[in-house]
C-alpha cells in the first residue's frame, strides 16, 4: 500500500505547491470514470478518485485519454483554461487539498475558482469551485437522501466534510500528548495522524521527529514486493528486506504507480479492450440464438425429401388443376393427403418439392458451417477476455491490443509521420525450480510463440481441457509425477476457472501439437494426449 494520512499529505502539498505556483493551465482530460489530468504546459497533475487508491501526483508518464471526455471535464475547460495556480492548500491536517486559480477573463476581471480534492476512499471527490466558494461542477454528486451531512451539487456552497473536532498536530503540547499516548487515544485526539504513524510513535519526540522532518521518500520491498510506500520516517508492520529511497514525492509514487500498475492509462487500456471483447461476445451470442431458431425452423427439411419421393410415386396420379393429391405414405405406412399447386403441371409441383428440400438442406447446412465459426470466434474472444482480466502489465495489455488489431477487432489511429516498425520482443511467464523450469503464456500471442518457437518436441504441453487458458511448457531433462501435477497447476491456475474448481488439464508432448491453418492465435489441435484433474489452486 501507498500509506498517505494528513500529515503526509502535509508534505505532499508543499512539494505540489514548489512546482506548480505561478504555472498557467493549457490542457484538462478525463483519463478514466475517476480521474483527470491537468496540464500546466508539459507537466501533468493527474487527481484520481479511484477508491482503492485515491490520489493525486505529477505524473512522469502522459496518461490515457477517454474519448468522450465531455461533462466536468469540458466544464473546467470552460472555467480554468490559461489560470494560473496561486497557492496549494491543505484543510487543516484533514485529508483535503484546495488548489487556487486566478484567471482574467475576456473583460479583463480576474476571476477566482478552485479545485477542492477530497481524499476519503470511496468517498473521494473533485470538486470546481467558484471565488465565493460555490460548486461549479464536481466528479461524484450526492443528495441528502444519500449523504445526510452534506448536499454536493453544482450551484449549491461547498462545505467541508463533517469530522470530529481534534487538535492540530502542530499546537499539540508534550504533556498532553504523552496523557494521549498512555489512553492510546493519539487517533482519537489528534488530527492528521494515521494507524501506522501512531505504531511508529513511543514518545513525544518520535511523534516530533515524524512531523518535522523533510519529505522521505521510500519504498519498503519484501521478495521484490512493496510492502509500503511512504513520504514519513516510518516503517511497516509487515517484514520488509529491502528498502528503496527517493528524492521526492513525483519519483516515489510514479515507481509505486508504474510497479503496481495503478496508472490511469493501464487502467483506460484495460476497461478499452474488455469492453471492445464484451461487445463482440454479446453480438456473436445473439448470433448464436439466431441461428438456433433458424435450425429449429428448418429442422424438418427431411419431411420434403419424403414429400417428393411419394409424389414422384405417384406422379401420373396427377392432374394440373389439382390442388392436393391423397395417397400412400410409404415412409410412414399411412395414407396422407398432400398439397398442390393447380396451376402447376405434375412435374412442376414435383420440382418445387425438391427444391424446397434442396433450399432448406443448404440452409441447414450453411447454418451449421455458421454456428461452427461463431463458436470458435467466441472461444477466441473468451481466452483473451481471460488475458485481458488476469493481466497486470501494461506492456501485455499492449501485445494483446496487437493481436486484435491483427485479427480485425479492432481498429488504432494511427497516428501522421513515418510509420516505423517496431519489432517487439515476445516473453513469457517463468517459474524457476529447482531441477526444471515451467514456462506460460499470457496472452495467445505469447502461447503462439512459445508451443512453436520456444518449446522443443519432447517437452511436455499442458493445457487446461476445453476451457480457455495459457499454454504450458514443462523443461526438464526427466520429467517426474510431480512436476506434470505443478504444470497441470499452472495450466488450472491460467485457466477461465474459478478458485478450487476441479480441472481436467490434458497433456502431451510438443511434437504433437499442430497449428490448423488459418486457426486464430493461441488455437491448436493436439493428439496422443493423457489427462490430469486437478483443484485450481489459489496462487502458484
Amino acid at each position: 500500500m501507498f500509506y498517505i494520512d494528513g500529515i503526509s499529505l502535509n508534505k505532499i502539498k508543499d512539494e505540489l505547491k514548489r512546482e506548480l505556483t505561478g504555472k498557467k493551465i493549457n490542457k484538462i482530460t478525463k483519463n478514466t470514470e475517476t480521474s483527470l489530468s491537468v496540464f500546466f504546459g508539459k507537466t501533468e497533475l493527474v487527481f484520481s478518485c479511484n477508491p482503492t487508491f485515491p490520489i493525486c501526483y505529477i505524473s512522469n508518464s502522459k496518461e490515457g485519454v477517454l474519448e468522450n471526455s465531455t461533462g466536468l471535464a469540458a466544464n473546467m475547460r470552460k472555467h480554468l483554461l490559461n489560470a494560473m495556480l496561486t497557492d496549494v492548500e491543505q484543510l487543516g491536517f484533514d485529508r483535503i487539498l484546495v488548489f487556487k486559480f486566478a484567471r482574467i477573463n475576456e473583460l479583463g476581471e480576474v476571476k477566482n475558482y478552485s479545485i477542492i480534492f477530497e481524499i476519503m476512499g470511496k468517498y473521494s471527490n473533485f470538486i470546481l469551485v467558484d471565488g465565493e466558494n460555490k460548486i461549479v461542477d464536481l466528479l461524484k454528486r450526492f443528495s441528502l437522501e444519500e449523504n445526510r451531512l452534506r448536499a454536493m451539487f453544482p450551484g449549491l456552497q461547498y462545505e467541508q466534510p463533517v469530522i470530529d473536532e481534534k487538535i492540530s498536530p502542530i499546537e499539540i503540547g508534550k504533556e498532553e500528548f504523552n496523557r494521549f499516548i498512555e489512553e492510546k487515544t493519539l487517533l482519537k485526539n489528534v488530527e492528521g495522524i494515521g494507524k501506522l504513524t501512531v505504531s511508529n510513535i513511543k514518545d513525544y519526540c518520535d511523534f516530533k521527529n515524524i512531523l518535522d522532518a523533510p519529505l522521505s521518500p521510500k519504498i519498503f520491498l519484501n521478495n521484490k514486493r512493496i510492502v509500503l510506500g511512504t513520504v514519513l520516517n516510518i516503517v511497516p508492520k509487515e517484514k520488509y528486506d529491502e528498502v528503496l529511497e527517493f528524492d521526492s514525492f513525483r519519483e516515489v509514487i510514479n515507481y509505486y504507480i508504474n510497479t503496481e500498475n495503478l496508472s490511469s492509462s493501464f487502467d483506460t487500456l484495460k476497461t478499452r479492450l474488455l469492453d471492445n471483447i464484451n461487445k463482440k461476445v454479446k453480438k456473436n451470442s445473439k448470433i448464436l440464438s439466431i441461428l438456433k431458431a433458424e435450425a429449429e425452423e428448418k429442422s424438418d427439411f427431411e419431411k420434403y425429401k419424403e414429400l417428393g419421393d411419394i409424389l414422384a410415386a405417384s406422379i401420373y396420379s396427377i392432374k394440373r388443376g389439382m390442388t392436393s393429391l391423397k395417397t400412400y405414405d410409404f415412409y410412414n405406412n399411412r395414407e396422407i393427403e398432400i398439397p398442390l399447386e393447380p396451376q402447376l403441371s405434375p412435374q412442376e409441383n414435383l420440382e418445387k418439392t425438391y427444391k424446397k428440400y434442396n433450399k432448406l438442406k443448404r440452409g441447414m447446412e450453411a447454418n451449421a458451417r455458421r454456428n461452427k465459426e461463431i463458436n470458435e470466434e467466441l472461444e477466441y474472444l473468451n481466452s483473451v477476455k481471460l488475458f485481458i482480466d488476469s493481466s497486470d502489465d501494461t506492456n501485455n495489455l499492449k501485445l494483446i491490443q496487437d493481436e486484435l488489431v491483427a485479427q480485425g477487432y479492432l481498429k488504432v489511429q494511427q497516428k501522421k509521420g513515418n510509420k516505423k516498425k517496431v519489432n517487439k520482443e515476445i516473453g513469457y511467464g517463468v517459474l524457476e525450480f529447482e531441477d526444471y523450469r515451467i514456462l506460460y503464456g499470457r496472452n495467445n500471442i505469447e502461447n503462439d510463440n512459445l508451443t512453436f518457437k520456444v518449446a522443443e518436441k519432447n517437452d511436455i504441453w499442458l493445457h487446461s481441457k476445453n476451457i480457455p487458458g495459457s499454454h504450458v511448457i514443462i523443461k526438464a531433462s526427466v520429467v517426474t509425477d510431480e512436476m506434470l501435477m505443478k504444470g497441470a497447476e499452472v495450466a488450472a491456475f491460467y485457466s477461465k476457472s474459478s478458485t478450487g474448481d476441479k480441472i481436467s488439464v490434458d497433456y502431451t508432448q510438443k511434437r504433437y501439437i499442430n497449428k490448423p491453418k488459418g486457426g486464430k492465435p493461441g488455437f491448436v489441435t493436439y493428439v496422443n494426449e493423457k489427462n490430469i484433474v486437478v483443484a485450481k489452486p489459489e496462487k502458484i
